[in-house]
Order: structure tokens, then C-alpha cells, then sequence
């Protein structure tokens, strides 16, 4: 895909040919580089879920209050 430059689509799409590059470069085993990309991935679930339950606390906070 074709960005406009500096936007933050382009910036997104740069860093990441950059990171894939530095596997390539680096002559990083297909597993790694798929292993990588995985253990990014799960951290990103974790966090978010984290994120999540605490928001579904705060929402169950909120509804346990007397009006």
C-alpha cells in the first residue's frame, strides 16, 4: 500500500519493514523470527485483558452504587 510520507500509516509500515529487516539481516531462523511474533502477540492479549478486567472492576464499582 501506498501512504501518504510521514504519515502515521507510513511511519507504522517503515518500522516494521525496518524490524522484519533486522531478522533478515541478522539471518535469523524462521523460528525465531515466528516465535518472535507470537510472544508479541500473547503479551499484547495479556495486557489487554488485564486492561479489561480491571475496567469490568470499575463498572462493577459503579453499578453497586446506590442512587
Amino acid at each position: 500500500m501506498d501512504y501518504k510520507p510521514y504519515s502515521m500509516e507510513w511511519s507504522r509500515r517503515r518500522y516494521l519493514a525496518e524490524a522484519i529487516q533486522q531478522y533478515f539481516d541478522s539471518d535469523a531462523p524462521v523460528n525465531v523470527i515466528l516465535d518472535d511474533i507470537v510472544d508479541v502477540l500473547n503479551k499484547n492479549v495479556l495486557e489487554h485483558k488485564t486492561r479489561a478486567e480491571k475496567f469490568q472492576e470499575v463498572l462493577e464499582g459503579l453499578k453497586s452504587l446506590p442512587y
